[in-house]
């Protein structure tokens, strides 16, 4: 499997830049002065998506800019928009939104938001596509923030003449530009009817506590929000990611003592047993095979928690192997035994049967819920289990630290205490949409009532009313919406439910009266060609029995 890895956002970025790293010459003037191939480990591909463009293009000094034909590189979606244009003008003027600067907001709502416009204003469509193509002509829905991200990593994978056979994407969980790139992404192809294209996201959880504010320019509790809304989304879409792989990073700060750049660079090592060029001998897997494992038996995207362990090579290693990463290599709290599917990715010399004997004899998981697949390994001996869902089945666990229960119910916890107490803050008020260090002047965040309604409707549902926010302080998980939804999946944490954690996907704008008109006309149209299907059946059938009386 060779993956294309997207970097989403600030934190996506630089874990990406580890998996990207020149693995032919490290230097880049030497590259360029001898046309040499840019080949990372395992030939993967990659890109970042970032919304600042400050950081983009004078910050770091990794990625290029894709739109000057640098590799690897970055690109700032919203740049498809072009700064005071039709449609620029028209969606900030119609719902407040500047669609021009969705990443500087740093809320995950924001994207989520900007998306669904595009997804279901009709006249907003209409100026997209007038802006974007000139004269239109267009038949499909335009949504070129959305679309200019697809478009550019499609030409990486197989669907667009690529050599990458799947999609990972990383992100931070907690931060403002990441995860709502995601669905948009893999709605176009589903779209393009590729349902068995793997897609896998590796989000790593944002750690406790405000020391993240440097990097991440919000208060835990923000942080939180944005972590849990991600998720959810994530969780919720029917059809969408092969697998959601989640990643602590408290437990990551807490084994390197807060330097975030050991971190990155071990999320990379953790996952060069999926990643290496080198399958073993026999086995080679095709990524469809892997995708179909990762979900086999679910509905909804499984969430997944990695353990990884590596030790020097022996004889007969795979029962320590297997011991030490169930014992000491857990990226995020959970109790093993729990879950109900393990897919071991392994390095080097071993047994692909003792493996599966030993995660068996360990965790008490039958055989046939557990697969491994084997990479050629230099040096240590390397093992990646990813266990599926593995919570449930203990109304005490919540209470228990080390649990992804009781990580999860913090989470949700610090998240809606923020939406409590932060109820304006919500709808933006007071919030800047720019920042000083772009040279320009900071303008405050106006959502029009075409927004805010929605919005509101989105976190506390259709019965709260908007204008007393402290009436929404009181009841604010009591009537529906988010708040209600986190509300209920921290229950189900408590009652030591089994998947799924959230059950209803939710959306801030639904479809406007002139799509509706458009999908009910659809619908009629397939009802008249139903009909004429029936009306000519009928008729065969009656020739048919004509002829045989005349026999």
């Amino acid at each position: 499997m060779k993956l294309c890895v997207v970097g989403i956002g600030g934190a996506g970025g630089k874990v990406t830049q580890e998996f990207l790293e020149n693995d032919d010459l490290d230097l880049k003037l030497i590259s360029w002065i001898t046309q040499a191939e840019y080949i990372s480990t395992g030939g993967i591909k990659g890109i970042w998506l970032e919304a600042d463009k400050n950081d983009a293009k004078n910050i770091q000094h990794f990625f290029g800019d894709l739109t000057e034909g640098a590799y690897p590189g970055f690109f700032i979606p919203h740049d498809v928009v072009g700064d005071g244009s039709e449609l620029h003008v028209e969606v900030k003027k119609k719902y407040g939104y500047d669609v021009k600067k969705q990443g500087f907001v740093r809320d995950a709502q924001y994207l989520k938001a900007i998306y669904e416009i595009f997804e279901t204003d009709k006249n907003i469509q209409q100026i997209a596509d007038k802006t974007m193509n000139g004269d239109g002509g267009r038949s499909s829905i335009l949504n070129p923030i959305f679309d200019g991200a697809w478009n550019t990593i499609r030409p990486y994978t197989t669907l667009g003449g690529g050599d990458c056979d799947g999609i990972l994407f990383i992100v931070s969980f907690g931060g403002g530009t990441g995860t709502g790139f995601i669905n948009p992404i893999i709605n176009h192809i589903r779209n393009e009817g590729k349902a068995d294209y793997p897609v896998f996201v590796l989000g790593i959880l944002t750690e406790l506590g405000d020391f993240a504010d440097r990097a991440q320019f919000a208060k835990e509790g923000r942080r939180n929000l944005a972590a849990i809304s991600a998720i959810y989304d994530l969780l919720t879409k029917s059809n969408g990611a092969n697998g959601v792989i989640m990643v602590d990073n408290q437990i990551l700060m807490d084994r390197f003592g807060n330097d975030y750049a050991s971190a990155n660079k071990f999320i990379y090592e953790i996952m060069r047993p999926i990643v290496a060029a080198r399958d073993f001998p026999g086995e080679i897997p095709p990524s469809q095979a892997i995708a179909q494992h990762f979900s086999e038996g679910v509905s909804r995207p499984p969430l997944f928690v990695p353990l990884y362990a590596a030790q020097p090579r022996r004889k007969n290693p795979e029962e320590d192997l297997v011991r030490k990463a169930l014992a000491e290599g857990k990226l995020f709290g959970c109790v093993p035994v729990k879950a109900d599917w393990a897919i071991a990715f392994c390095r080097g010399f071993v047994d692909s049967e003792k493996i599966r004997q030993a995660i068996s004899a360990q965790m008490g998981l039958m055989k046939e819920n557990i697969w491994v697949l084997r990479k050629m390994g230099e040096g240590d001996d390397e093992i990646l289990v990813l266990l599926r869902n593995p919570y449930g089945l203990d109304s005490e666990a919540y209470k228990k630290e080390g649990t992804l229960e009781n990580r999860l119910c913090q989470v949700i916890t610090l998240a809606s205490r923020y939406m409590r107490q932060n109820v304006e803050a919500l709808f933006y008020e007071g919030k800047d949409s720019t920042t000083a260090k772009e040279g320009r002047k900071n303008e405050q965040i106006k959502l029009t009532e075409e927004a805010k309604v929605p919005l509101k409707e989105f976190f506390f549902g259709k019965q709260m009313g908007i204008e007393d926010y402290g009436i929404i302080k009181d009841n604010f998980d009591n009537t529906g919406g988010f708040a209600f939804e986190l509300r209920e999946a921290r229950k189900r944490l408590k009652a030591g439910d089994k998947p799924p954690l959230f059950t209803h996907p939710l959306r801030i704008f639904d479809k406007d009266a002139g799509m509706e008109e458009k999908d009910k006309a659809k619908a009629e149209a397939f009802s008249l060609d139903e009909q004429r299907i029936l009306e000519i059946v009928d008729k065969r059938v009656e020739q048919k029995l004509a002829d045989l009386k005349l026999k």
